[in-house]
C-alpha cells in the first residue's frame, strides 16, 4: 500500500518539528523542511499484512514556543512556525478535503479546548488523527458519499411535501431527499454515478 502525506511547513526562527506515526510506528520525526517545492512530502509503503481493519495516522507538531510566533508593533503575525496539512492519499486516491477537516486536532497549548475540528493549519503544538480502513478502495467511495452529504448539508434547501408541509432537504445523488432520510446506495451504484459525472465533464471540455 502507498500512503502519501503532503504538508506545507512555515518558517519563523526555525522549521517546525513534526512526527508522523502509523499505528505504533514512527515514519518521520524531525524538523519539517520542504523537500518538493514549498511542500514536505512523505510517502510510506506499509506492508498490508501489518495493517489492521482499522488504522490510525497521527501528525504531531511539537517543540514550538510562544517566541516562535513573530509579530509586528500592532500585534499582527509576520512569521509563524506551523504545519499545514495539504493532503492525505492512499494508493494515489486523495481523501476529500471536507473529510480531512472533520478529523480532530488535539492542541497541546495553554487555554485551548480539548480538541478542534475544521482546521488544517496546526499553529499550536498538538496532534491530528486520521483513522482509515485496510480496504482503502472501499473507504474511498465511502468518503465520496460522506463528502457529498457534508457539502449538501451545508447547502440545505426547503422541500415541499405533497401534504404542503415544508421540510429541510438536501441534494444527494442528483435528487432532493429529506434531511432525516437515509439514502441506500451500493458502492457499484456510486461508482457508476461518479463515472457518469466524470464523462459529462470530459465531454464538456471537448466542446
Amino acid at each position: 500500500m502507498k500512503i502519501q502525506i503532503i504538508i506545507e511547513p512555515t518558517f519563523s526562527k526555525q522549521w517546525p518539528k513534526l512526527r508522523i506515526r502509523l499505528n505504533d510506528t514512527d515514519w518521520f520525526n524531525d524538523f519539517c523542511k520542504p523537500n518538493e517545492g514549498k511542500h514536505f512530502v512523505l510517502t510510506m509503503y506499509p506492508e498490508e499484512i501489518n495493517l489492521q481493519d482499522s488504522n490510525a495516522i497521527s501528525i504531531k507538531h511539537y517543540d514550538k514556543s510562544r517566541n516562535d510566533t513573530i509579530v509586528d508593533k500592532e500585534g499582527n503575525i509576520e512569521k509563524d512556525r506551523a504545519i499545514i496539512l495539504k493532503s492525505i492519499s492512499f494508493n494515489d486516491l486523495k481523501v476529500p478535503e471536507v473529510i480531512l477537516y472533520k478529523q480532530r486536532f488535539f492542541p497541546d497549548w495553554p487555554d485551548q479546548p480539548f480538541y478542534t475540528t475544521n482546521n488544517l493549519y496546526f499553529g499550536y503544538n498538538g496532534e491530528y488523527f486520521y483513522n482509515f480502513k485496510k480496504d482503502v478502495n472501499k473507504m474511498y467511495y465511502e468518503n465520496l458519499i460522506q463528502k457529498e452529504l457534508q457539502v449538501n448539508i451545508n447547502n440545505k434547501k426547503i422541500m415541499t411535501l405533497p401534504s404542503g408541509e415544508e421540510i429541510e432537504s438536501f441534494e444527494f445523488t442528483g435528487k432532493l431527499v429529506s434531511g432525516s432520510e437515509k439514502e441506500n446506495i451500493t458502492l457499484d451504484e456510486l461508482y457508476n454515478i461518479v463515472n457518469k459525472n466524470e464523462n459529462k465533464i470530459k465531454f464538456r471540455n471537448r466542446i
